[in-house]
């Protein structure tokens, strides 16, 4: 949207070993706010680093399910901080009428039988992927976070193929909004994410495992920790999540056979 990623801020900085302040310049990433209307009803606000916008708002409208396909989005316009986007009247309102899968996750421990159906319905891909790659996915987060070196102060998220191609790739200073930039990104491109593994930056909470859930994405890897909650989820769906990817090891918590090493071991062969 034409703004700066960076402003410089001077601060004061104690130094224990001297024993003394020092003023220096600091880099900051800017959050900037942008309100989402749809049909002319405020949805949301987001605090964003003002960067890769339309993809943060496809991939909010995707992960959120308010819509199932970018074909559903008849419009999107942009005035000032406000970014409005154009629905039909029927998918506007059958969004209201319908659960969320983080709802239903939050509303109670048990599974309601006719969700249960729906969720059993869902059936992501056998696709396998290598630890080496999924390695590779993570130092491809490190190496392409040009804001984070500089401010410290983003998360980034990547969409890679099996062979290890960056298909899409966000950075923002919120890591729901990250992960949408690149899902947005992606479904921009009319890619397949069930052919893509989801490489991120932040915590593996139960919001982030649901937008993988979401866009039937078969792999969520991240360099930090899983939450119990991302981890039920992940287990219900037979989604493979993965944390602590760094330092040439990965802890899996779900569904290890898309692993290739996995597989190779206990199978004696790719599946």
């Amino acid at each position: 949207m034409g703004e700066k990623m960076l402003i410089e801020h001077e601060i004061l900085r104690f130094n224990q070993t001297k024993m003394d302040f020092e003023v220096l310049k600091d880099v900051i990433a800017v959050e900037a706010i942008i309100n989402l209307y749809i049909n002319n009803n405020l949805c949301v606000t987001f605090h964003c680093l003002p960067l890769q916008i339309k993809e943060l708002i496809i991939g909010y409208l995707l992960t959120n399910g308010i819509i199932d396909d970018i074909r559903d989005i008849l419009e999107i316009r942009f005035s000032e901080k406000n970014a409005y986007v154009k629905l039909s009247e029927e998918k506007f309102f059958n969004f209201f009428k319908k659960p969320t899968l983080i709802s239903i996750f939050y509303s109670s421990e048990s599974i309601p039988s006719h969700i249960l159906e729906v969720i059993q319905k869902i059936r992501f891909n056998k696709i396998i992927f290598s630890i080496e790659t999924i390695l590779k996915a993570v130092d491809i987060l490190n190496s392409k976070s040009s804001i984070f070196k500089v401010s410290g102060g983003t998360h980034a998220a990547t969409l890679i193929d099996e062979e290890c191609r960056v298909v899409a790739f966000a950075e923002d200073i919120g890591r729901h909004n990250a992960i949408d930039k690149a899902i947005g990104e992606a479904a921009m491109k009319n890619l397949d994410f069930s052919k893509l593994l989801l490489a991120s930056t932040g915590r593996l909470s139960s919001e982030i495992v649901i937008k993988a859930v979401q866009m039937k994405i078969p792999i969520l890897v991240s360099l930090s920790a899983p939450t119990s909650m991302g981890v039920k989820i992940a287990e219900t769906f037979g989604l493979t999540l993965i944390g602590f990817a760094r330092e040439g090891r990965v802890n899996i918590y779900s569904s290890p056979d898309r692993i290739e090493e996995w597989n190779r071991r206990h199978t004696g062969s790719i599946i």
